[in-house]
């Protein structure tokens, strides 16, 4: 890659420093383990679980699994907790076990893929890393309750809503078991929502996601062929 075609493209670590400028990530770490707890325990403590879009690994380094594995384009961190396997790289050619997790979670990835057919060829990839009955859950901003805010993220670029994405697990042959359309607030910019009691409350609560939810929360199943 030339240095022109580098300069040509958004820097990406640049704009997630402006964005949570106001965060610690000390603080983003503690909200995402109570979230991560959340989530495990709903979909029953899985043992193999993949974050494929991983960042600075908030999620899998939460995660209480017995095995983790993380990727991303890039890596992210300096380090990595022990216990965790890394694949840096596009993960349509990472070397990713087949039929091996019984989860995979994405959050906050699909809607930076540019096209539809994106989307189709990474769902397909997660697919079939999947485990016959693993679950795939997908967590992201929902068009149909953020439209004024979903273009104020400099790496937005599909329209995507919890309706959009049950389609495209349709076209994956997976089976969308929990549709969440409104679930966490868009995004946690400010400390705001993030002290723990606050966190934990709210996702006791589900009254709370009608009324400051803008993000889907969406589980499918990879059904036996």
């Amino acid at each position: 890659m030339s240095q022109q075609d580098s300069n040509d493209k958004l820097d990406l670590a640049k704009v997630y420093k402006f964005r949570f400028q106001g965060l610690a990530q000390e603080t983003k770490g503690v909200t995402w383990a109570i979230i991560t707890k959340w989530i495990e325990r709903k979909l029953g403590n899985p043992k193999k679980v993949l974050d494929p879009a991983a960042g600075l690994g908030e999620f899998i380094v939460s995660s209480t699994a017995s095995e983790r594995w993380a990727c991303d384009l890039l890596d992210q961190r300096k380090s990595w907790p022990s216990g965790i396997t890394t694949r840096f790289g596009d993960i349509t050619e990472v070397d990713l076990p087949n039929e091996y997790f019984d989860l995979i979670f994405v959050s906050n990835f699909l809607e930076h893929l540019p096209t539809p057919d994106h989307v189709y060829r990474y769902l397909s990839q997660l697919r079939n890393a999947l485990q016959p009955n693993g679950k795939l859950a997908i967590m992201g901003p929902n068009f149909r309750f953020s439209a004024n805010e979903y273009y104020d993220f400099a790496d937005h670029l599909l329209p995507l809503s919890d309706r959009t994405i049950e389609e495209h697990l349709a076209a994956v042959d997976m089976k969308c078991e929990i549709i969440i359309p409104r679930f966490l607030p868009l995004a946690f910019r400010s400390q705001k929502f993030t002290h723990p009691l606050l966190v934990k409350l709210y996702l006791a609560v589900p009254l709370f996601w009608r009324y400051f939810g803008k993000q889907f929360f969406i589980v499918a199943t990879k059904s036996k062929n």
